[in-house]
């Protein structure tokens, strides 16, 4: 590989995006994306970001695994974890009781100054979660596909 082929794996490595990645290195934006298109088919150029990557991984304790055990936490919360509520009254779980899967699924929890004892919880988007693994997973969900007819 050349010098400004290597550029572009390290540019490539920031945000996966090729056509920006070939425009940090230099090349016009009208060329960009057919350039970034060729570079990644290059075998030397592909071999050197999946090294780059498998290093990125190694180093950090980011793996494929990983990411899907986030993933599936958020995906798969059980409310009643997080809360208690009945026909009079709702109780947030203290978060020290919390157990990690349940916490990680938590994306902010405020007061509401207009309203007394008023405590929001949110988590983080349940459907995207369950859209993304379904996507990495190669599984269909949706409505059944009608039969056809022979």
């Amino acid at each position: 590989m050349n010098l400004r082929q290597r550029r572009f794996v390290d540019e490539y490595l920031i945000d996966l995006d090729g056509k920006h990645a070939a425009i940090r290195v230099g090349y016009a934006a009208s060329d960009a994306k057919n350039r970034a298109c060729r570079f990644l088919k290059t075998p030397a150029i592909a071999n050197a970001i999946r090294a780059a990557m498998a290093e990125r991984s190694r180093r950090t304790g980011i793996t494929p695994e990983r990411v899907l055990e986030e993933l599936a936490r958020i995906a798969f919360l059980d409310w009643r974890l997080l809360a208690e509520w009945g026909p009079d009254d709702v109780a947030v779980t203290e978060s020290s009781t919390l157990s990690a899967d349940a916490a990680a699924a938590v994306a902010r929890v405020s007061t509401d100054d207009g309203w007394e004892d008023r405590v929001a919880v949110a988590t983080h988007d349940k459907r995207r979660a369950l859209d993304t693994l379904s996507r990495i997973l190669g599984l269909s969900v949706g409505a059944p596909k009608p039969a056809s007819r022979a």
